[in-house]
């Protein structure tokens, strides 16, 4: 998850988290595997096409789970690797969840660990993750990320802010949106997402009107 200027994974956090009741009675293991036109993660360009794979664990609420991409990034020939882990339950009406993510990259030492929590109601969904950025010169920066998004049964919509303490480690503050439609095609889960950021600042002000972009995601689940 470097910015040097994911929307994926911390989705499958948020959803696992929000989805996940106290009345989950069995454990399971799934699988995931895909395909992205551009790697973007909280409207930040962080790779072109790419595959990616996961692996999923759930019981009784918790859940755990890796995720792997070829990102590409700035020329670096490597994989991100991710793992997560966390707590979902139902409060009535309203679904909350609280977990752990780590980034890691097998071509750097730099890596980001952040706590998410994710709250859900009526196909609204509110996370929050307070994040640190860890570069391999030493320097460390503390990050808050906040989104609103809500999902139907074809389309959906999210707006988020990334805001870092400092602007070190090339890490740059901004707001996005994103429009998306998903469906089924060929067996496969077909996602097409539109995006646009703004109020892009680094230390030197407003660096950037904004950038827009449209990602393809094909990809396949499997229950183990």
């Amino acid at each position: 998850m470097k910015r040097s200027s994911k929307t994926l994974l911390v989705s499958a956090i948020t959803a696992a988290a929000i989805s996940t009741g106290v009345s989950t009675a069995h454990a399971y293991f799934s699988a995931n595997a895909g395909f992205v036109s551009d790697y973007y993660f909280r409207g930040s360009n962080l790779g072109d096409a790419g595959l990616y794979a996961g692996l999923d664990y759930e019981n009784s609420g918790f859940y755990a789970g890796t995720w792997w991409i070829d990102d590409s990034n700035a020329g670096n020939d490597g994989l991100e690797q991710d793992v997560y882990f966390g707590y979902g339950f139902d409060a009535g009406s309203i679904s909350l969840g609280l977990g752990y993510t780590r980034y890691e990259y097998t071509y750097t030492s730099d890596f980001e660990q952040e706590i998410n929590l994710s709250a859900g109601f009526s196909g609204f969904g509110l996370e929050y993750s307070a994040g640190e950025d860890d570069d391999d010169g030493g320097d460390t920066v503390d990050y808050d990320f906040v989104a609103l998004s809500w999902s139907g049964e074809v389309f959906g919509a999210k707006i988020g802010s990334y805001d870092p303490d400092e602007f070190k480690n090339g890490l740059v503050e901004y707001d996005y949106i994103e429009l998306s439609a998903s469906g089924e095609v060929a067996e496969l889960d077909a996602t097409i997402t539109i995006g646009q950021t703004s109020n892009t600042r680094d230390a030197s002000g407003d660096i950037a009107s904004g950038d827009g972009y449209m990602i393809l995601d094909i990809s396949k689940s499997f229950d183990l």
